[in-house]
């Protein structure tokens, strides 16, 4: 068999687009407060306020750069006797034969291992329009695949049926 390799879907990359808008949002929040002076309290603690937000907003940008970088350095790589687990410089090796069993839920899927350990695989993001929540794909070998094709090839290699829970 060929060498197949998983990465997070191209809709990831809008993490780093949003982390650039709001870290732009956070600047022109801050250079507005460090601008603005007034003499009178009110406006004093206006100016406290806004920097305060854009603080946060800041954090929440380097948040979101973070779980970019994150999800673009990982991958799960499936060899012919077993599969990897790439997590930034982080490289986990499971033999497909250890596998016991895989429980599927509709966001993630719980792999039991023998002696009673488990991993489990998560979406790095969910599309989410309306009341719709949907995770996002994946990349297998540059073709856009749904989050369940990785769980259905795993089982499949192990040779183990999933089981869907609700």
């Amino acid at each position: 068999m060929e060498l197949v390799r998983y990465r997070p879907g191209e809709a990831i990359r809008w993490l780093q687009t949003g982390a650039e808008n709001i870290r732009r949002g956070a600047q022109a929040k801050g250079r507005a407060a460090a601008t603005a002076s007034a003499p009178d309290a009110r406006a004093f603690g206006e100016n406290i306020k806004n920097a305060a937000g854009a603080l946060i907003d800041y954090s929440k940008g380097a948040y979101a750069d973070l779980m970019h970088r994150q999800a673009d350095a990982s991958e799960y790589v499936l060899h012919d006797d077993y599969f990897d687990i790439v997590r930034g410089g982080n490289i986990k090796t499971i033999n497909y034969d250890r596998v016991q069993s895989i429980e599927f839920t509709k966001d993630r899927a719980v792999i039991n291992l023998e002696k009673g350990t488990s991993l489990t695989i998560k979406p790095f993001a969910h599309l989410v329009a309306g009341r719709a929540k949907v995770p996002v794909g994946w990349s297998r070998n540059g073709i856009e695949v749904p989050f369940e094709l990785l769980i259905e090839e795993l089982a499949a290699r192990c040779k183990v049926e999933f089981e869907e829970k609700d």
